[in-house]
């Protein structure tokens, strides 16, 4: 394990439950990576996982990880909440359709809190994957509110870590207010950027720690 990992296993080891975590990135960063690594810290702690799939962004990380030669049988085992999207990856729950936010913030509400009372004794992890598509779809300020709101509620959930993966590009080209208000709500903000030298990208990451609830890690710089 280099050093970029062990480091990134200490920044998740100092979160506390009920944490939620903004990791921000743009559209040349290949997220699938620092997932990898996430849901592999978890196993090994004995955290339940559980992701919330939105399009079929899963199917994309999964496919990616492939490519890049890892192996994605923790994928496979994981609890999976899909919204919109057709492909199955991971252990579906619970489908739910994207067309229709009012809607399909209450059913997921509903399926969520349910969840929530059956793993209360137990410690975990939830990922979100494909958010900022999902407030893409949002037909209103108003429904993106909504969407941030939900958010909002469960932060501080005992016993849970919650994980927002968001592409910012895509929100600073349609809803730019909405990555404001989503580093508001999360405890601690993550930003992952390309290394640049110069013109030239460079084959790594910086994964730096821009907010935290945790003032020791404000600062915290990572190279994977």
């Amino acid at each position: 394990m280099d050093n970029g990992v062990e480091n990134l296993i200490r920044l998740w080891e100092s979160l506390a439950p009920g944490e939620s975590i903004l990791a921000e990135y743009d559209s040349l960063v290949l997220p699938y990576k620092g997932f990898h690594y996430l849901i592999s810290w978890a196993e090994k702690r004995g955290h339940s996982i559980m992701i919330i799939d939105v399009l079929d962004t899963l199917y994309l990380y999964k496919t990616q990880l492939k490519l890049a030669g890892v192996d994605t049988g923790i994928i496979d085992k994981a609890s999976v909440v899909k919204i919109g999207g057709r492909l199955k990856v991971g252990n579906v729950l619970k489908r739910l359709p994207a067309n229709d936010i009012p809607k399909l913030l209450k059913d997921f509400e509903g399926f969520y809190s349910e969840y929530l009372r059956k793993v209360q004794n137990h410690s975990g992890i939830v990922i979100v994957l494909g958010l900022s598509k999902l407030l893409l779809l949002a037909e209103s300020k108003f429904e993106g509110l909504m969407v941030i709101d939900l958010l909002i509620k469960y932060t501080g959930t005992s016993g849970r870590i919650a994980f927002y993966f968001v592409n910012v590009d895509v929100l600073e080209n349609s809803s730019r207010y909405l990555i404001p208000l989503l580093e508001e709500l999360a405890t601690t903000v993550i930003r992952v950027e390309r290394a640049r030298k110069e013109e030239d990208i460079e084959p790594y990451v910086y994964v730096t720690v821009a907010k935290a609830i945790n003032a020791e890690l404000e600062g915290f710089k990572i190279k994977i």
